[in-house]
């Protein structure tokens, strides 16, 4: 089977209309075709799906700058994006959904910029130690997408000021501060413009596929169903997020990202708990919330709680490690 090759632009940078296009395109991709769509958001700090926007972002310096804030539904961490930045996503259903050819167009198209670059750890591509691509993944049944950016000319003294990165991530990256983590493409290339980027990946696109990627127009907000990831998408309730009253809270760094968890305890039993998280993994927290919820706020019982409902091991093992780390505080 050919599998075909098309690649969607625009020139929006409201970051509701683009993330609701980017989940209205995953839902509707074919089987035979991969689309690589490209987009900008102005001004916007987006945060993963389970993250805690007031522990993330500096709320009210945002609001004084006029920056906006958006959650996706991938996992990872919090990043700024301006008109520096460019955003890729890679959208596939999961028959020809792979990670590592689509991670190869990045960096190929890095290369044909002439600028060498490559993958350090789980999600990020560096040139010389510093990040200048950060990547999330989001996969519901067989539809999947791939996204990131791909830091052209970034304000780094905005990033650094509307950001809150935890002291204990930036010494697992060894670095001292999140400016200094990263890095532009223009630091190499002064006078790269976005239509190279743009062609570049297009071109690089063609060449990993092995085929002619076409160009197709973007959906329109006009219609009903994007209108209604859109309202979604900038609503409050979906930005924010549900915020719980609570007695116990944990903070802790672990092998699979930061994690944050709050438990309201009524009578020796969890009545709510909430879970904040920059792991890549996003579906898993929701389900140990409700595992946790009822349950006798006692080390032997929340030891002893049933992990096989978790659908993999990599979920099995965040929830056991989770829940260790409420035992581990108790009395």
């Amino acid at each position: 089977m050919m599998t075909k090759l098309k690649y969607i632009l625009t020139d929006c940078t409201d970051p509701a209309k683009n993330l609701a296009v980017e989940e209205y395109l995953t839902f509707r991709a074919d089987p035979d075709e991969v689309t690589l769509y490209l987009w900008q958001n102005a001004n916007t700090v987006v945060i993963g799906r389970n993250q805690n926007p007031w522990k993330e972002c500096r709320l009210e310096e945002m609001a004084e700058g006029g920056c906006t804030l958006a959650r996706r539904v991938s996992g990872g961490g919090a990043v700024y994006h301006d008109l520096g930045n460019l955003n890729f996503t890679f959208i596939a259903q999961e028959g020809l959904y792979d990670v590592a050819k689509q991670t190869e167009v990045i960096l190929r198209a890095v290369q044909i910029l002439g600028i060498h670059a490559e993958k350090n750890g789980r999600n990020d591509l560096t040139i010389d130690g510093k990040k200048f691509s950060g990547h999330a993944y989001f996969k519901r049944g067989k539809y999947c997408y791939h996204h990131g950016t791909i830091m052209m000319d970034v304000n780094r003294d905005v990033l650094s000021r509307y950001l809150n990165v935890s002291t204990a991530k930036l010494k697992s990256k060894g670095v001292d501060s999140v400016r200094s983590r990263v890095t532009n493409l223009t630091e190499l290339r002064p006078e790269l413009t976005l239509k190279e980027v743009e062609d570049a990946l297009i071109q690089a696109f063609g060449e990993v596929y092995q085929g002619a990627p076409v160009e197709e127009p973007l959906p329109s907000i006009e219609d009903p169903d994007v209108r209604a990831l859109y309202d979604r998408y900038r609503s409050d309730e979906w930005r924010l997020g549900r915020r719980i009253p609570f007695d116990v809270e944990i903070d802790n760094r672990l092998d699979f990202g930061s994690v944050t968890i709050q438990l309201h305890v009524v009578g020796g039993v969890i009545q709510e708990a909430k879970i904040y998280s920059d792991s890549l993994e996003t579906d898993v927290f929701p389900e140990i919330e409700e595992l946790l919820k009822g349950a006798a706020y006692k080390k032997a019982n929340l030891s002893g709680l049933d992990l096989n409902q978790f659908e993999t091991e990599e979920e099995q093992a965040i929830a056991a490690k989770v829940i260790e780390q409420i035992t581990l505080q108790m009395e």
